[in-house]
């Protein structure tokens, strides 16, 4: 199988693509991806397909036949080669689709290269013919005599690379253009960082492969080595976006520009490097049986994303510290932020983890204004149940590390059962142990109460002192009187708009709806701190008169405020930590326990 990609007019935005398949029999049968490992959600990719053609070897034009959405039959007559020749439209920059521009290309394979059915199992080719001047990074082994994106010499010719299989060709993502490339080796292996776009200040591409280097080095000594021959890290600058998506020996992160500079930026950029990098054990080298082999043309099913996104999610913060690259202060502070969007989200008490696992195709990645009212997020409340797992394991004696090498090396090679993690609990913990967990945590939809005794910290309540109070601290200095709670999301914007409203709070039983745009009120113009201070001025049990638009509409909504919940957490050493619970803190964190805030 040989598959050409070139982009002869960058502008345009369209990759040309030349599919060529050896002894196709009669009838052929290729096909596009309707989804990509890794984002569970059908994308339905063939829709930036176009002018799709095929002809045999001596150049005949064959018929084509659409059987579907994504797939097309060839008539091949006889032929010894079938040639398919077509272009993808390309501008939509994410790390699950394709983004041709003049300044770069880059393809997940899923988006832009056909199977043919059947055969996803031959040896694939990938040629890349880039503008003059441009360059190719990707994981991808070269093909012999070809040029190497990891050789620091320049030699070899053509951009030409080998895949065992269809599933390694688009589990291989391609980074085409003048990007900047580091490379650098760590734990015995070579590594890349291609970096494509402009920094808003305080990025150094030397100092981050450094940094990379030390969370892969830490890994490999937590996972016991390293899975593959070499890996890309693929950064793409967004101004606004932050995302990744992984791969067996490369991953692809959407970071913000500014997302360098202050140290908790920085900070929260190295979680995200963590976080695609573990994918290499917890997603790739094992994964659910579900998902294997990986079926392209519909949903794959699992109960388990909340172990693969929620373990992983827990592991990325907390390897930042455990490498010595953030502060222990910072990473309980994420802890408290991720406890207080649970505790604000009504719909953890309605969607189980296993439900929200199972639903994703449909719910996770095509959120609305009532998924806070209705659903749970596998990764948010996963991180926070792998975090109570851990604990009991650390009581037991063992630990999460411990259980994730235990599965990966169990069930890594035909994949992981739905019951598996449980098993694995329950050879640890118990039986009875491990189905009361996971009836309350997994299956049920039980309030979290993380039991933080034995690291000696402490969980505490407060209420939100403004909008954008995300929890994780004390409250601060405020002489304002506490404010009447109006149960609405109000996000920074130009307008006054409501995000959402909180079922069972104020503004849902008096009648504001998410979208309205709030104008006035009592018969004045406000602003986001305007209104805060209304609230605060009105406190629980007074009233907001708020003028609306809804629809165009000019309506007003009076909302009687209501007493504002102590959903707003933070974690602080516990008063009588001693040494025992001291030296348990910094086994878990690999960092000194924290000095109690005067």
């Amino acid at each position: 199988m040989r598959h050409r990609v070139s982009m002869p007019h960058p502008h345009g935005h369209l990759f040309h693509v030349e599919f060529s398949v050896p002894r196709p029999g009669d009838a052929l049968t290729v096909g596009l991806p309707v989804w990509t490992p890794g984002s569970y959600l059908v994308r339905e990719y063939a829709r930036h397909l176009e002018g799709l053609t095929a002809a045999d070897g001596a150049g005949r034009e064959l018929p084509v036949e659409r059987l579907d959405k994504h797939r097309f039959r060839v008539a091949s007559r006889g032929a010894e080669e079938v040639t398919i020749r077509y272009r993808v439209y390309a501008h939509e920059l994410t790390v699950r689709t394709c983004h041709l521009d003049g300044t770069h290309g880059y393809f997940n394979g899923a988006a832009l290269l056909l199977y043919a059915e059947g055969r996803e199992r031959d040896a694939q080719e990938l040629e890349v013919v880039p503008p003059d001047g441009w360059r190719v990074a990707t994981a991808l082994d070269p093909a012999p005599g070809a040029r190497d994106p990891f050789g620091a010499a320049a030699g070899g010719e053509g951009w030409r690379f080998t895949a065992r299989d269809y599933d390694e060709l688009v589990d291989s993502p391609v980074e085409v253009g003048t990007h900047a490339l580091v490379r650098f080796e760590a734990a015995g292996r070579p590594h890349a960082l291609a970096l494509w776009g402009r920094a808003a200040g305080g990025l150094d591409p030397d100092r981050l492969a450094r940094e990379a280097a030390r969370l892969v080095e830490h890994f490999a000594r937590q996972m016991g080595g390293l899975p593959y021959r070499r890996y890309l890290f693929i950064v793409h600058l967004h101004p606004t976006l932050r995302g990744g998506l992984e791969h067996a020996a490369s991953t692809t992160l959407l970071v913000k520009r500014g997302g360098f500079f202050p140290k908790d930026a920085y900070q929260d950029t190295l979680a995200l490097v963590a976080h695609e990098f573990f994918h290499v054990w917890n997603v790739k080298g094992l994964r659910p049986a579900a998902l294997v082999p990986y079926d392209y043309r519909r949903e794959q099913y699992t109960r388990l994303l909340w172990w693969f996104e929620g373990v992983t999610s827990y592991y990325d913060e907390l390897t930042v510290v455990r490498a010595g690259l953030g502060a222990a202060k910072r990473y309980l502070e994420h802890l408290g932020e991720e406890l207080t969007a649970l505790a604000r989200q009504p719909g953890a008490a309605k969607m189980s983890l296993e439900e929200a696992s199972f639903t994703a195709w449909v719910k996770y990645y095509r959120p609305d204004e009532n998924s806070p009212n209705s659903a749970v997020s596998y990764y948010q409340k996963g991180e926070l149940v792998a975090l109570q797992l851990d604990l009991a394991l650390r009581r037991a004696g063992g630990s999460l590390d411990e259980l994730v090498r235990a599965l990966v090396e169990r069930h890594g090679a035909r994949g992981l059962p739905e019951d598996g993690v449980e098993r694995a609990v329950a050879e640890r913990l118990g039986a009875d142990a491990a189905r009361a967990f996971f009836d309350r945590y997994v299956r049920g939809t039980a309030p979290l109460e993380l039991d933080l005794a034995q690291l000696g910290l402490a969980v505490r309540r407060r209420r939100a002192q403004g909008w954008d109070d995300k929890g994780g601290t004390p409250a601060k200095p405020d002489e304002r009187p506490a404010p009447g709670w109006l149960g609405a999301a109000i996000p920074e914007g130009p307008k006054l708009k409501v995000a959402s409203v909180r079922e069972g709070g104020p503004a849902w039983k008096a009648g504001l709806y998410a979208d309205d745009e709030i104008v006035a009120e009592d018969g004045l113009r406000v602003d986001r701190a305007a209104l805060w201070n209304r609230l605060c001025e009105r406190g629980p049990g007074g009233a907001l008169r708020l003028t609306v638009f809804r629809r165009d509409e000019l309506l007003e909504v009076e909302v009687p405020l209501g007493e504002a919940p102590e959903d707003t957490l933070w974690l602080e050493p516990a008063a009588g930590a001693g040494p025992a619970e001291r030296a348990a803190f910094e086994a878990w964190c690999g960092a000194p326990f924290p000095t109690r805030p005067a």
